[in-house]
């Protein structure tokens, strides 16, 4: 997961990747700290089977010769946004887990920044494949004719969200780096770190990074999807009280309606998701840049909790997919 923002110092040096130690100042693994790893590396394996399998069941039903002409843009669109959650899964979560087990960094300079991208991109692409999700099922309703009309609309989507997530990672590459602790004598004391320690020439630059991550991890995607849903259940709602059987809702000759209205409750079930997994991560993240002090008074087995909560997001958009199949 994205670590809270360290602050900047200002006698930090660009020759000097240094930082002063005081004596019984290093991190070690605590009692929550095991806990936290056990629950990692459990929602790992769930996340990692459900998500497999879903990927691996939509892949036997697109390789059906009589299904290959009917692939829906909900099925494509699936299929990304699965294959962007197990990129997290399997970025985000063992590198977590780890990273608590050993405390310190060990891979070096080099891993430290491409696995501080990798894990970066792979945040973004499920919360921009969400937004790539409402926004298509949103011009479905309000705009049929258009959506079908422009058949590579949702492929330029997908293309996009992808893109800008690889984009918006890029910074990663940059502002991380290793740091190493020295006692008072100047003596390296052997502990390693990957963090952004005096990568931002000023206190400023780092909060408007922060910021923007921030934004675009959560607040811009969450605020397209309530824009999008809200529009769909206008438009529903409008369309039910103009005419009651205009949607065809309980003739059952027509199951698509009825298709079309199991996607659109599915959608807002993954929105849903969205935002209470994430919500109590990002709260925590706000409350640190506004009150870095708040760290000693958060208890670490609340703080590990918000972390883990995070954690569930990838493992419930298979099973909500899962019920609304059935």
């Amino acid at each position: 997961m994205a670590s809270f923002p360290e602050q900047n110092e200002n006698h930090c040096s660009t020759i000097n990747s240094s930082i002063p130690l005081t004596p019984g100042s290093l991190p070690t693994l605590t009692l929550s700290g095991k806990i936290r790893v056990t629950v990692t590396f459990f929602l790992f394996l769930l996340s990692t089977i459900f998500n497999t399998s879903f990927l691996l069941k939509l892949q036997n039903w697109t390789q059906r010769k009589e299904n290959r002409k009917k692939l829906s843009r909900m099925k494509v669109l699936l299929k990304h946004l699965t294959l962007a959650n197990l990129l997290e899964t399997l970025i985000v979560m063992p590198l977590d887990g780890m990273w608590n087990i050993t405390v310190q960094w060990y891979a070096g300079e080099f891993l430290c920044k491409v696995l501080s991208y990798l894990k970066l991109f792979s945040m973004y692409a499920p919360a921009f494949m969400m937004v790539v999700i409402s926004l298509d099922r949103s011009l479905a309703i309000t705009r049929p004719l258009a959506v079908k009309s422009n058949s590579k609309l949702g492929q330029f989507m997908i293309g996009l969200a992808w893109l800008l997530s690889s984009i918006f990672a890029g910074p990663q590459l940059y502002i991380f780096g290793m740091i190493h602790l020295v006692d008072d004598s100047g003596q390296t004391e052997g502990f390693s770190q990957c963090v952004t320690h005096c990568s931002f020439p000023q206190w400023w630059h780092q909060a408007f990074y922060n910021f923007f991550t921030f934004s675009c991890l959560f607040i811009i995607p969450l605020l397209i999807m309530v824009i999008c849903n809200a529009k769909i259940i206008f438009t529903l709602t409008n369309v039910l009280h103009q005419d009651p059987h205009k949607l065809q809702l309980n003739q059952s000759k027509n199951n698509i309606p009825r298709a079309r209205l199991r996607t659109l409750k599915m959608t807002v079930a993954f929105a849903t998701s969205f935002t209470v997994c994430w919500t109590p991560y990002y709260v925590l993240g706000i409350w640190y840049w506004f009150d870095p002090d708040m760290v000693n008074r958060v208890s670490d087995p609340v703080n590990h909790f918000f972390f883990l909560f995070a954690f569930l997001n990838p493992c419930f958009d298979p099973l909500i997919y899962g019920y609304f199949s059935l």
